[in-house]
């Protein structure tokens, strides 16, 4: 007996190992890919002599950055060692989640909710992103490793009664999502649980007094000048709900109708072991759904953010597949259908990524041509410039330089008029420089609002001679350009 559970314990180690390999694998495959608009904030920003300004202008708090600010002191700023931090983030969280389901389920189990995670398209995508949200991620996993341990399993010691504290401070300060996982974990003590009330509770504000004390006068601030910042943000829709579901499930919905076939099957079983474990559906709910109803006043949730309920996915959705298989067949299907899948959709080169559009703007602008980008273009291809062209740049509308994070308010049907003086006042200045340089382009990036882009683009039309053959259209590689125009 003893013998056969050291054989079971040694086989789930080994499969265990494999999948922090193949997440290894996931988190560097395509990492070398250009920035995006946000990666080169990240970068610019912890490259700069002063992080916190920088951030106090902005909206995140500065837990990521700093760490990142030290990681790139380390290994340098290029796109894979960039993104690496985010991968290591993301094999921690693989690890921190494999420890969530064997205190739940078991090692068989276990192993299939750390699969499922790390075969998630969400998680998957932070990984390759340098940003907060695998850091944000693996945070969340491991307090909640806590709440079980502390609140669930009874296994209370000061140790881990501090770490579960430390853990969400350092939450707290890595996006402000985090407090989704925390308001999800009040709820559900106090629906659910309700065992030592007031040392929870004084666990959860002392976990939220660093952030008061020391980044609550911020956030003050920046409440009354970031409105902006999360403009983007639409209210959500059903199509954000299925949006969520193929991030979080990826290759699993491949095998829905088998799914479904074993689980009514076993539905009675299945029944009893959701009944004697409803924690994961609880909490997911508990903190998925109240951000969501928050975004249909204001919104402030987008399918990024519920990477913070992923691992709860996972851990729910384990337990359906009990009945299908041997435990270690079933993660290795999914590591191989998902290592196929990236491969499949990943081509080896973007032809409209931003380490391509200032290749291409190297290779076809002359000194003294005039860029204007829309959207948030111009920030990451002018990383890649470097300055290597002496060309006049500017953006449409103007403001977007001001914050180049994010866009603003520039869709405002109230603000068209004020866009269209701007429009031809940005013509006339144009002609100026055509008189001056008569052999001179204009490169006009459209970016993802048409209706904005045509108070230019109709000017342009009017003044100058639209060049056909040289408009290239992108359909793939950047989410903030369509098509590049240029006018002679």
């Amino acid at each position: 007996m003893t013998a056969s559970v050291s054989q079971s314990s040694s086989s789930a180690v080994r499969t265990l190992i494999l999948l922090l390999v193949c997440s290894s694998f996931f988190a560097f495959y395509h990492s070398n890919a250009a920035y995006t608009s946000d990666e080169v904030w990240s970068v610019n920003t912890v490259v700069s002599d002063n992080v916190i300004s920088a951030l106090k202008a902005d909206v995140h708090p500065p837990l990521y950055f700093l760490l990142l600010k030290v990681w790139v002191s380390l290994f340098g700023h290029d796109e894979r060692a960039v993104r690496s931090l985010s991968g290591l983030f993301y094999v921690l969280a693989v690890l921190a989640l494999y420890c969530v389901g064997r205190e739940l389920y078991g090692d068989g189990l276990a192993l299939l909710t750390a699969a499922l995670y790390a075969c998630s398209p969400l998680a998957i995508l932070s990984a390759q992103f340098a940003r907060m949200y695998a850091l944000l991620s693996v945070l969340s996993i491991v307090s909640t490793l806590l709440y079980v341990q502390l609140w669930i399993k009874n296994r209370t010691n000061p140790w881990r009664l501090a770490a579960f504290i430390i853990v969400n401070a350092l939450g707290t300060f890595t996006h402000i999502a985090f407090f989704f996982t925390l308001f999800g974990q009040i709820v559900f003590h106090l629906v659910y649980q309700r065992t030592r009330f007031k040392k929870f509770v004084a666990a959860i504000c002392l976990s939220g007094i660093p952030y008061a004390l020391l980044w609550g006068p911020v956030v003050l601030h920046q409440l009354g000048t970031s409105g902006e910042a999360v403009a983007w943000v639409k209210k959500p829709r059903f199509s954000m709900l299925w949006d969520i579901l193929f991030l979080y499930g990826g290759v699993i919905w491949l095998v829905l109708p088998v799914l479904v076939y074993v689980a009514w099957r076993h539905r009675i079983k299945l029944w009893n072991e959701v009944r004697s474990q409803p924690l994961p559906f609880l909490l997911l709910a508990f903190t998925i759904f109240p951000p969501l109803l928050i975004s249909i006043v204001k919104p402030v949730f987008n399918s990024r953010l519920a990477i913070v309920g992923l691992h709860l996915f996972a851990l729910g959705v384990a337990p359906f597949f009990r009945h299908m298989t041997g435990k270690y067949v079933l993660p290795l299907v999914l590591v191989v259908l998902t290592g196929a899948f990236m491969v499949a959709v990943h081509p080896a080169t973007e032809v409209c990524d931003n380490r391509s559009l200032s290749s291409y703007l190297i290779q076809n602008t002359r000194d003294n041509d005039v860029v204007i980008f829309t959207s948030l273009t111009r920030m990451p291809v002018d990383y890649y410039l470097c300055g290597s062209r002496k060309i006049f740049e500017t953006s449409f509308p103007a403001e977007i330089d001001k914050h180049p994070g994010y866009e603003g308010r520039i869709t405002d049907p109230s603000r068209r008029e004020e866009l269209e003086v701007e429009a031809r006042e940005l013509m006339t200045k144009i002609e100026a420089m055509r008189y001056a340089n008569p052999g001179f382009q204009v490169f006009f990036l459209h970016g993802l609002h048409p209706e904005v882009d045509e108070l230019l683009e109709k000017e342009l039309k009017a003044k100058l001679q639209l060049l056909s053959d040289k408009e290239v259209h992108c359909t793939s590689g950047s989410p903030y350009l369509k098509t590049i125009s240029v006018y002679r």
